[in-house]
């Protein structure tokens, strides 16, 4: 059987206008597009720089030097034996000390020295200038004063353990953060407690002594 001209002209325009529509469906913006994912979650490290006033978590090893701390240092090294120059068996001088980073609200400073075994005060002196950064050998500041001791001298006491003992003494700088007041008759245990309580910072420093026979 033979179609018309006409007729297949309408079948050929039905097939041009089914294939315009399925085109519009695929066309549309939903069966063809390919589906949109999340991006995957990020390995990289956070940047080691940040805007001003913010804080980076993550950042690189720092090569800034810190300042030094508050730390006392003394003619010997700490722990080693103390020179007899600094004890009953020699002059009995106080020794050199120095000084490193003085905190800048300290308003004074002191030094003590006390003997760990027999718990017994060598030495005391308050009223330090805080500018000051070390004391020389035997050493009284202009405005320092210097309590009484357990042995009841005014002054340093350098060490004297029993014949054969071995002591252990610590010499100590204190940052303090008020002036010293203390009462006439206060026992120098009184005043380095006094001490250890308006201190800001400590430093201390140890040496050993021992006297033979």
């Amino acid at each position: 059987m033979q179609l018309g001209r006409s007729a297949v002209q309408r079948g050929l325009i039905g097939l041009a206008g089914l294939a315009v529509f399925v085109t519009a469906c695929n066309d549309d913006g939903r069966e063809m597009r390919s589906p949109v994912l999340p991006p995957p979650p990020s390995t990289t490290a956070a940047p080691t720089t940040v805007p001003p006033g913010e804080q980076a978590f993550i950042t690189a090893p720092s090569t800034t030097t810190l300042p030094a701390s508050f730390q006392l240092v003394a003619a010997w090294p700490n722990g080693a034996a103390i020179p007899a120059r600094h004890t009953c068996d020699g002059p009995d001088v106080a020794p050199a000390l120095s000084w490193t980073t003085v905190p800048i609200d300290a308003v004074e400073l002191a030094v003590t020295m006390v003997d760990l075994d027999a718990n017994f005060v060598h030495w005391v002196m308050f009223g330090i200038s805080p500018t000051r950064t070390g004391l020389a050998e035997d050493e009284v500041p202009p405005g320092a004063i210097q309590w009484p001791n357990d042995f009841g001298d005014v002054g340093y006491g350098g060490p004297c353990p029993p014949g054969g003992d071995t002591h252990t003494y610590l010499y100590t700088v204190h940052a303090l953060n008020q002036q010293v007041e203390v009462a006439d008759d206060a026992a120098a245990t009184e005043v380095v407690d006094l001490l250890n309580q308006t201190s800001i910072l400590e430093s201390s420093v140890s040496g050993t002594y021992a006297r033979s026979g």
